[in-house]
């Protein structure tokens, strides 16, 4: 039988391809695994595909919940396994790229005497590994050997500026759920999420403070005490900054969470039929979510 693994775990090679399908960012990957576990919207298909909902929260659904529940059917519970678990069984079936990773790669060597079978090899990569890496606009060069590092690179590098930028893209991944938008930032995800995790936790402090115990601004988190008291009359301006930017946080981390349990992430809009959080419902997820992680982690 083989032995579960912990998020603790370091990935390996094989956790970035496994049966024609391959895949990078895994960090991404978890991050939207971290969404799903505070999505209001996604916690009721868990319920629901488990029979636990009431007829009255049957009756509240969101209109879209058929969108949810199919990612729900695609992506499991994420509640009670780590990650690696979760990513081999089903992460990379639904996000990886169909075919092989497009590469650069050697098709043959040519010597003076030995070079007939060189046409041959080609037609064989066009045939085989070009096509499973989905046909990409390629470039056949011959490199000769004996040239330094510095010069082959100075070449490679003329004969590519003669591609224009229409030229020079990889063909559309086929995952099933890709990574979507521009706004890409591993930090960023995970400020949000932790301002959804901090305000849970606190949800009858002030927004300042929670902003502050969520190092929400590099600037005004760091100014501020969470635990101070505020005298009567002193100046609330960036106590009120705070507050603002803890906010549009909080609500980027909820259309995070809401557009991931619809197979979209990460995405800022939010979702037209959203299920607006209970934090103190949601905290319990978290909370329990986090004593689970407590208790399989290696001594």
């Amino acid at each position: 039988m083989q032995k579960s693994r912990t998020q603790y775990d370091s990935p390996r090679a094989a956790d970035f391809r496994a049966d024609g399908v391959w895949a990078t960012k895994l960090g991404f990957y978890l991050l939207w695994m971290e969404y799903l576990a505070v999505s209001p919207s996604y916690e009721l298909a868990r319920r629901y595909r488990a029979g636990e909902l009431t007829q009255a929260e049957r009756e509240e659904l969101p209109a879209d919940f058929d969108t949810v529940l199919a990612v729900y059917d695609d992506l499991g519970d994420v509640q009670r396994v780590s990650f690696l678990d979760w990513w081999s069984e089903p992460g990379l079936t639904v996000f990886g790229y169909e075919g092989s990773k497009p590469r650069v790669q050697r098709i043959d060597t040519l010597h003076s005497k030995r070079h007939r079978r060189a046409a041959e090899r080609v037609q064989s990569f066009i045939e085989d590994d070009w096509t499973e890496q989905g046909q990409p606009n390629s470039m056949l060069v011959s490199i000769p050997v004996g040239l330094t590092k510095t010069q082959i690179t100075r070449q490679l590098g003329k004969l590519l500026t003669k591609y224009d930028d229409e030229q020079r893209v990889l063909p559309a991944p086929k995952a099933k759920y890709p990574l979507v938008g521009t706004r890409q930032r591993k930090d960023t995800l995970f400020r949000y999420l932790f301002v959804v995790w901090v305000r849970c936790a606190m949800p009858r402090q002030p927004l300042w403070r929670v902003g502050v115990r969520a190092k929400v601004s590099d600037t005004y988190s760091r100014e501020l005490d969470a635990g101070a008291r505020i005298p009567r009359g002193e100046q609330v301006y960036d106590r009120s900054v705070l507050a603002v930017l803890t906010s549009r946080a909080w609500n980027r981390g909820i259309a995070l969470a809401e557009n991931a349990a619809r197979g979209r992430f990460p995405s800022y809009d939010m979702p037209k039929h959203a299920v607006e959080p209970n934090t103190h419902d949601l905290w319990d997820m978290i909370y329990s979510r986090r004593r689970w992680k407590k208790r399989i982690k290696p001594r």
